[in-house]
């Protein structure tokens, strides 16, 4: 799949919809990349080469690891990280670079992405969309409607003790979305977010991952 106008071509997964271990498309939406420029050709293929490389393990970052856990129990062999990132896709909303972490994007950039995001969401027709972060969410969402907020199970009492029991959400075309922090700040990691991740998946139509790799035996959990 190739999108005019993307700096970054989204990942699909090769068994990204229906036949994923989640039983719909799962669109994941990041806010930005840092760095510098390596020229249209690499910029294109720049969030595959990041996410081939976590499947091999050839390069780690904590961004793609938690959030592979906060999905999964465990993502720690290759046949488990190549699972779950091919049932999956994954799109930067921002097309520009910015200089390092923790720099917004100005105006001007997300003006640009708007038009680009609903393209993106045309093609790959997700059921479910989960932003991981915060800030995108909010400046995405007022574009669209807002639908039922999630309620998650008691039984997450880490999940509560960030994110309140009516966690707000919006249609998108036909998916639905809400958020998670950026999975590396402080309010982040993967186990406190898994309560949002799991009522988004199981509302939006799908079988949450640990219900669905626990049914396939694909995974054990200690």
């Amino acid at each position: 799949m190739k999108i005019d106008n993307l700096r970054f071509q989204p990942w699909q997964g090769n068994r990204y919809g229906n036949e994923s271990i989640f039983q719909i498309p799962i669109l994941i939406v990041g806010e930005s990349n840092h760095g510098v420029s390596r020229g249209s050709e690499k910029d294109a293929v720049f969030t595959h080469m990041l996410i081939k490389s976590i499947i091999c393990e050839s390069w780690k970052h904590n961004f793609f690891s938690n959030i592979q856990r906060t999905f999964v129990e465990n993502a720690n062999t290759q046949e488990l990280r190549s699972e779950f990132w091919h049932s999956v896709a994954h799109h930067e909303y921002i097309q520009d670079w910015l200089p390092k972490p923790r720099v917004a994007p100005n105006e001007e950039m997300w003006a640009k992405a708007k038009p680009i995001f609903r393209e993106v969401v045309a093609e790959l027709k997700p059921k479910c969309i989960l932003f991981v972060c915060k800030r995108l969410f909010e400046r995405v969402s007022l574009d669209f409607p807002a639908s039922n907020p999630l309620v998650i199970d008691a039984d997450n009492s880490l999940t509560l003790e960030i994110y309140k029991n009516s966690h707000p959400t919006v249609k998108i075309d036909n998916a639905l979305a809400s958020w998670i922090y950026h999975p590396t700040s402080p309010r982040g990691g993967f186990r406190r977010p898994r309560g949002v991740v799991s009522s988004l998946i199981q509302s939006a139509g799908g079988t949450d991952g640990f219900s669905a790799i626990s049914e396939s035996n694909a995974v054990i959990t200690p």
